[in-house]
């Protein structure tokens, strides 16, 4: 585990639970390993709706399986996140991408979850 904290530790721990690989940032698997791993990273940082005081946190949490995600998964993926996390999932559509595995013929499924946090801005003036 790496020495990450607050919520970006408590997603590392969450998807360790899997015994995948979990990486923050960008993968660091070579074409010879197996893709069967997650990668999360913070996606953007924003007011709240109609607050002019309020936060949100985005966070992104992509599944990299080899041929395809098993059905059910991501549902495990999700409800393990949010426990381990308190985030919420973002309500839209989440949509599978495929890319064909560096110098191979196999076909690599991607998911990608978006989850966020709100954060009160009277605790930064509080």
């Amino acid at each position: 585990m790496s020495k990450l904290v607050g919520t970006l530790g408590k997603i590392e721990e969450a998807l360790a639970s899997f015994k995948l690989p979990v990486w923050y940032g960008k993968t660091f698997c070579k074409s010879d390993d197996k893709w069967n791993y997650f990668v999360f990273n913070k996606k953007q940082f924003n007011r709240s709706g109609k607050s002019k005081i309020d936060f949100n946190y985005d966070y992104q949490v992509h599944i990299i399986m080899e041929n395809y995600i098993e059905e059910g998964f991501e549902q495990k993926v999700i409800k393990k996140i949010k426990e381990n996390t308190n985030l919420k999932l973002i309500d839209q559509p989440m949509q599978f991408n495929y890319v064909q595995k560096n110098n191979t013929n196999l076909v690599v499924e991607i998911l990608t979850l978006e989850f966020t946090k709100t954060f009160k801005g009277c605790d930064i003036n509080g």
